[in-house]
């Protein structure tokens, strides 16, 4: 599970950031109609994607849904584990799944900007203007790459987060060697 491996791996994420969403701004109904939904998802979007352009870990963080994150820290701990990468882990200094989220958004947004000559802003507003919304419920949407589901976005608390676990999942595993963790990156 090499490091740059993983973030090659999840240029995919980039794709699937497109589709990140976060906090919606007030609503004067507990229900916003699928339209206001929507484009509090493409706004989040933008935020998301500039996070992660711009390596902003508390953002990106803030717009993640809760098994995002916990895929974060149980890959930080395969690798801290992992023969293979303790040596990177510890040339770069990284000592907690939030040092390893901002080395690996780092490397991603790095390769990410190289391919695409844009800025950060530019390149985050054409990411959030690019996904298609598909609503499963109320609570819970598709974001679509083309015609590819690349996270998914459901709504806690009045806030929409983006999940991107099930985009991030096969990639991972295939780095992961250790059983238990195996398990609990599937189980996610």
């Amino acid at each position: 599970m090499r490091i740059r491996t993983i973030a090659t791996a999840v240029m995919l994420w980039s794709a699937a950031l497109t589709s990140v969403t976060a906090a919606s701004a007030a609503q004067s109904h507990p229900k916003p109609s699928r339209d206001e939904s929507t484009k509090a998802i493409r706004a989040s979007a933008y935020e998301m994607m500039k996070a992660f352009l711009t390596q902003d870990v508390a953002t990106f963080k803030r717009h993640s849904a809760k098994r995002t994150l916990e895929l974060v820290s149980l890959t930080y701990e395969a690798a801290r584990q992992d023969p293979r990468y303790q040596q990177e882990l510890q040339d770069a200094h990284i000592t907690n799944a939030d040092q390893f989220l901002g080395y690996f958004l780092q490397g991603v947004a790095t390769q990410y900007l190289q391919n695409m000559p844009l800025s950060p802003e530019a390149a985050a507003r054409h990411v959030a203007n690019d996904s298609a919304v598909s609503f499963v419920t109320d609570s819970d949407a598709r974001i679509m790459t083309g015609e590819n589901e690349v996270a998914r976005a459901r709504l806690v608390a009045k806030a929409w987060k983006i999940d991107l676990t099930d985009s991030l999942k096969k990639p991972v595993l295939r780095e992961v060697n250790d059983p238990a963790l195996r398990a609990k990156i599937k189980s996610l």
